[in-house]
């Protein structure tokens, strides 16, 4: 196992090996104390501090979590390549992907029994990158669309909306310039999870922290209790890192 050394300094971005594990170092000036966390893609541990000053409380943290770590990478789900015969989730539905010779852009097809498939063509990582732009195309459009109709409830417009892979962040707003970046696998989450995050996010336009007040305009944006698909992200969200 890791040691620490008395006198060791740390700094963040910093990565140390710690033998069954890569620990990696953050600090973050918005968090209220350390947190510790497990990549869903990597499976490095993360280890976050309010103040670079406090790294090394965070380290000596981690170390002292040093069993935790190791059983919650044992749990994780190795990543899965989006390939035919595949099952995923698709704004609720599910969906069978499957390969049809010639079909260029994935198209989704209802079949007689009312289930539903994604086909396009391509072998290996070709077909794996068109389902994947597939699903990108639909998020956009998806989260476009919800976040004009939340963004309205609170009177503003004009919301430019973007998309990325975070490792540990499912949406960030800029109030300032009234842009919201969201991760793509949201597509992939059940429809109120998905619209749960756009009311946070969107909430975010007019309360750029976590105080009270914002969580009010949460439940107002969304429209009822949001606690439930906060939750389901917070323990089920890393399901959505299964495909790659």
């Amino acid at each position: 196992m890791f040691s620490l050394k008395p006198s060791e300094t740390y700094e963040p971005g910093q990565s140390l090996d710690f033998g069954d594990y890569t620990l990696r170092l953050r600090v973050n000036a918005r968090a209220r104390r350390i947190s510790l966390r497990i990549d869903n893609k990597t499976g490095d541990a993360i280890v976050t501090a309010p103040r670079p000053k406090h790294l090394k409380d965070a380290v000596e943290f981690a170390r002292t979590r040093h069993d935790w770590i190791l059983q919650t990478r044992r749990g994780q789900e190795r990543p899965q390549p989006f390939a035919p015969g595949t099952v995923i989730s698709i704004k609720g539905h599910a969906v069978t992907l499957a390969e049809r010779k010639g079909v260029i852009a994935p198209k989704a097809e209802q079949a007689e029994d009312g289930s539903w498939l994604l086909v396009t063509s391509g072998e290996g990582a070709t077909y794996a990158k068109r389902i994947e732009r597939y699903l990108r195309q639909l998020a956009a459009k998806t989260l476009q669309a919800e976040t004009d109709t939340y963004a309205a409830r609170l009177g503003v417009t004009g919301v430019k909306v973007s998309l990325n892979d975070p490792k540990g962040r499912w949406g960030s707003c800029t109030p300032s310039r009234k842009t919201i970046r969201y991760s793509w696998r949201i597509v992939m989450a059940p429809p109120q999870v998905r619209q749960y995050l756009v009311a946070h996010e969107v909430s975010h336009l007019r309360h750029p922290d976590h105080s009270p007040a914002f969580w009010n305009c949460v439940t107002e944006v969304f429209g009822g209790a949001y606690k439930p698909h906060r939750d389901w992200l917070k323990k089920r969200g890393h399901e959505l890192f299964r495909f790659q």
